[in-house]
């Protein structure tokens, strides 16, 4: 069986020769910046030069290099191309136990003849504590120093202008950081060297270590204040003061930055390992004795997903594991996971009221969006006959499939699945009056309420969101009613952040499918949580060991087969009873464990900062509605005691034993578009502009000599021409999001993400380009649209291609794009299985030869 990919592609600049040519002076990929930030690299002839004051550096350019692989940005100076700073990323991460030790290396390269600033914002895990930084330069290591976030920029700034290297590393969200690196000398490599760890999530006996490799586009809501405080391409606002901080310039669709990543994984695991997956990569394994080591596969090195790395041992599941580092002098820190008890499903579990909340904003265009809905297929045929529902989109506006919510009768499932196969996506992701929609409402007495959202959580105002949810949820509790908010992110690279955020603030948790995997597995394991009784008003008794500040303060729920992790500290060792005690549908529950606290353990040092790490979560909590003195006061503190990045305590280093010359130009590094995500749908600031009919407009490919050409779009599809000398090949733009991935039967396995395939297309105009001349040398005036079909097989390979409508009439010009086609590779179809193609390609002689 085939999933059907129906595709109208976005317009994309071409190059020719490695030449770049511009659309009417528009560029062709999805860089953009804030209208009073001249320093953010510019689309080619989009704007002024890289830096205000530096005219003479040319203009960001997609440029050919290698047959078969995407184009790359690179920068237009001085009649050459020259590659952008950022280089390579290496990850090395250690797994022990339930925590991860992880050591990341940033390669930054200065190919030109005068300094450089190097501005790179990234993600990191939303749960890591940042404990290391240097930046090595040759021979030279120089190890960064934790100061207050304003002292450390004032350092940098400093260094900057007298000459020196600096490196400077800000947190921006728990899972957003800003690397900035002055004054790399012409002709030099900088390596910058950070450290971090972080607490590993278990669920089932699957224990999980992601590493994300790209920050999202995020919607921010307000109006803005004028001025921005960072180099992103969207405004600062009053909602989202920081917003120009967490929007990198974004490479957009068939553009990569040449910015590559290579991650090895080692575990360390004191049983074997019996089974692992890495459902988002291509890796390569070698097990040495009691090590396994993971490599990722040289193919997958675009940094444009999530990494996730899956494993089970043959460990028995224990009732509760300990941590534990005390060193000669003072107190120790630990780490304890216990789980939740066993209990009877069917005698336990109440009536519910689900309510599945699916975002429908510009972001979740394409695969994000399918994986929600036929997410929310699976869960409406999951329902019990004693469960009411209700299923909810939003985007710029919140729509309600009934009213209120109704019993899971045949019926209503039946008009609930009409209502979701209808949404299209498109608009901003205002998340604030789904909550308001989803949570207000009164509860039928006596029933629970779960509300799942479904999303990828690309918003800018994540403590507000946190405030609202928690203070509706107490509200409803306030009320005597019962409501939990659980989050279900879908897509390749999601904000995490702010939907664990959302699921503590709502007292529930969380769950995530990828782009390249099915949402049933996802799905089973919501039922599966929630169909078992949570264990609530849960206390710790430690049984006389001499254990203090722990956290949390407030022990969580706690869900079926999902543990807690509490940290603490303690003044001395000892062994005793830790009791674990709650209740579950008003009947009491413990848990007993025997732990030992040891007198002396240098291992496990990393414990500290995540103890720290875990204080200063709980302390963010009291900044969910509102600035804080007091918190903000002693997360600073925390930083500056444990060495670890905060929002309010940054990572400075400065290399003064040399002082580089000349004047400096910054450099914004763009990040590569995240797989499977339409960048042009996906934030108020988009790459389509202009054009006629109400439709908008877009860029076009513009063919011939170093000519350019413009596509304006009308509310009926591509019209208009190209110039320079040559043809145009128009390709229909994506206006409304209509454009998604469908399955041709609900029975198919895998897909190829819609992304891929675009880019992989757009990678072959040439070919079509060089075909199509050919036979306008033959025939004169030869034009039309083509509707090609192709179906990708198991191994990436076209298996099949044909031109399903031949609006231009030669046979020539169908055989010869066919071949095109056939030789087209791409990537394995997720889960197995094929994928079918269509795409529409329309040829147009230049009308002004």
């Amino acid at each position: 069986m085939d999933r059907l990919v129906v595709m109208c592609i976005c317009a994309l600049g071409l190059l020719v020769g490695g030449a770049a040519l511009a659309a009417e002076g528009e560029g062709p990929v999805v860089i953009d910046k804030p209208a009073d930030i001249g320093r953010v690299l510019q689309l080619a002839g989009a704007g002024p030069a890289l830096d205000g004051e530096a005219p003479e550096l040319g203009p960001m350019v997609p440029v050919m290099t290698n047959p078969g692989e995407l184009p790359r940005l690179r920068i237009a100076h001085d009649g050459a191309m020259y590659d952008l700073p950022l280089r390579h990323t290496d990850v090395q991460a250690e797994l022990v136990g339930f925590a991860a030790g992880v050591t990341v290396t940033q390669r930054y390269a200065n190919p030109f003849a005068f300094p450089i600033e190097a501005v790179y914002v990234f993600p990191l895990p939303e749960s890591s504590a940042v404990d290391d930084m240097r930046i090595v330069i040759g021979e030279r290591v120089i190890r960064g120093e934790v100061r207050k976030r304003k002292d450390a920029r004032r350092i940098y700034e400093k260094a900057k202008a007298a000459g020196h290297t600096a490196a400077l590393l800000e947190e921006e969200r728990p899972n957003i950081f800003t690397q900035s690196i002055a004054n790399i000398a012409p002709g030099t490599d900088i390596e910058v060297v950070i450290h971090y760890v972080q607490t590993l999530s278990y669920d089932a006996g699957v224990t999980e270590f992601v590493f994300p490799m790209v920050v999202g586009p995020r919607f921010v809501p307000g109006g803005a204040l004028g001025t921005n405080t960072g180099t992103g391409r969207t405004d600062d606002t009053d909602e989202v003061p920081d917003a120009s901080r967490i929007s990198p310039p974004i490479a957009g669709p068939g553009v990569r930055t040449g910015h590559d990543i290579s991650l090895r994984l080692t575990l360390d695991a004191a049983f074997d390992v019996t089974d692992f997956e890495a459902p988002t990569h291509r890796v390569d394994t070698v097990q040495r004795d009691d090590r396994l080591e993971v490599t990722l596969a040289e193919a997958d090195a675009i940094p444009n997903r999530d990494f996730v790395f899956r494993f089970e041992t043959d460990a028995p599941t224990p009732q509760a594991a300990v941590m534990a580092h005390k060193g000669a002098r003072g107190g120790g820190t630990f780490a304890l996971m216990l789980q939740p008890p066993a209990l009877d499903v069917e005698a336990l579990v109440g009536r519910r009221e689900l309510v599945f909340v699916v975002d429908s904003s510009g972001s979740m265009s394409g695969v994000p969006l399918a994986l929600a809905k036929e997410a929310v297929r699976a869960a409406l045929s999951r329902l019990r006959p004693v469960d009411t529902f209700n299923v909810i989109t939003f985007a710029g506006t919140t729509a309600r499939a009934f009213s209120s919510s109704r019993p899971a009768d045949e019926g209503s499932i039946r008009q609930a699945l009409r209502f979701i196969d209808a949404a299209q996506a498109g608009g901003g992701t205002h998340l604030a009056g789904a909550l308001d929609v989803a949570l207000a409402p009164t509860t039928e007495a006596g029933r629970s309420r779960i509300v799942l959202f479904l999303t990828d959580g690309y918003v800018g105002n994540e403590d507000a969101l946190f405030g609202q949810a928690e203070a509706m949820v107490g509200a409803m509790r306030g009320r005597g009613q019962k409501a939990r908010v659980m989050a279900l992110g879908t897509g390749s690279s999601v904000n995490r952040h702010l939907l664990d955020g959302l699921a503590r603030a709502g007292d529930g948790t969380t769950v995530y499918v990828t782009a390249r995997e099915q949402p049933t597995a996802a799905v089973d394991t919501f039922f599966r949580l929630v169909d078992h009784p949570v264990m609530t008003d849960i206390t710790v008794d430690w049984g006389g060991l001499a254990v203090r500040d722990v956290e949390p303060g407030r022990v969580p729920d706690l869900f079926a087969s999902r543990p807690v992790i509490v940290h603490g500290r303690y003044k001395r060792g000892g062994s005793g009873t830790v009791v674990l005690r709650g209740t579950a549908d008003g009947r009491p529950v413990e848990v007993r464990a025997q732990v030992t606290l040891p007198t002396r353990d240098d291992d496990h040092a990393m414990l500290e900062p995540l103890w720290a790490r875990a204080r200063i979560r709980s302390l963010e909590r009291d900044l969910w509605h509102g600035y804080d003195k007091a918190a903000v006061k002693d997360i600073t503190e925390l930083g500056l005691d444990f060495h670890i990045v905060t929002p309010w305590t940054s990572f400075v280093a400065v290399d003064r034993s040399t002082t580089v010359r000349g004047r400096s130009r910054t450099i914004v590094q763009p990040v590569d578009g995240p797989e499977a995500v339409d960048v042009v749908m996906a934030g108020p600031q988009q790459v389509v502009r202009g054009g006629s009919g109400g439709g908008g407009g877009s860029y076009g490919y513009g063919m011939g000599g170093v000519g350019s050409g413009r596509i304006s779009v009308s509310g009926r599809g591509a019209v208009g021409s190209a110039s320079g000398g040559g043809v145009a090949i128009r390709v229909p733009v994506v206006l409304s999001g209509k454009a998604e991935v469908r399955s041709a039967a609900k029975d198919v396995e895998g897909f190829t993400p819609t992304g891929a395939v675009r880019s992989i297309f757009h990678a072959r105009a040439p070919a079509f380009h060089k075909a199509y001349e050919e036979r306008l040398a033959e025939v004169a005036g030869l034009a039309g649209r083509l509707l090609l079909e192709w179906v990708i097989a198991a191994d990436g390979s076209v298996s099949s291609a044909r031109v399903v409508e031949d609006g231009v009439g030669d046979a020539a010009l169908a055989e010869a794009v066919l071949a095109i086609v056939k030789k087209m590779r791409f990537p394995p179809p997720a889960g197995g299985g094929t994928t079918r193609v269509r795409m529409p390609l329309i040829f147009a002689p230049d009308p002004k030869p």
